[in-house]
């Protein structure tokens, strides 16, 4: 019986402890970001002027091209000690376009004080690159 007390204590301390990762602030991104995107290796030369708002998981974009990104709303997750941003596009769209460029799925991300830039690499060696800086 003192053994079960003598490893309980110390369990219980270190559960009341330890932080939720959904806690940390580092672990967030949340505000309004504005900036570019642009696809590279291939023959698509253009950019585009995005804007992206994050609150808690959800997300939602503009760009002045329409579907050059897709951007709308829907949800985003970090994971890998916030190198990796996932977005889940929630908008129902056309066939009318490629929709790679539908803001969806994993992309790495860099995140430097209130700059955030994300890249997804295709097979093909075409690269989208978001670069965005917090609006204040």
């Amino acid at each position: 019986m003192k053994l079960l007390t003598f490893c309980a204590i110390p369990m219980l301390f270190l559960i009341a402890c330890s932080k939720n990762n959904n806690d940390d602030p580092s672990n967030t991104i949340s505000g309004r970001y504005a900036g570019t995107f642009k696809r590279y290796n291939t023959s698509i030369d253009k950019t585009a002027r995005v804007s992206i708002d994050f609150n808690k998981e959800y997300w939602s974009g503009s760009s002045e091209l329409a579907t050059y990104p897709a951007l709308n709303t829907g949800t985003f997750s970090l994971a890998n000690n916030n190198e990796t941003i996932s977005f889940k596009n929630k908008a129902g769209w056309t066939a009318d376009f490629d929709w790679t460029f539908i803001l969806d799925g994993n992309f790495i991300l860099h995140k430097n004080n209130d700059s955030l830039v994300f890249t997804k690499s295709y097979g093909n060696g075409a690269v989208d690159v978001y670069k965005l800086a917090k609006e204040k």
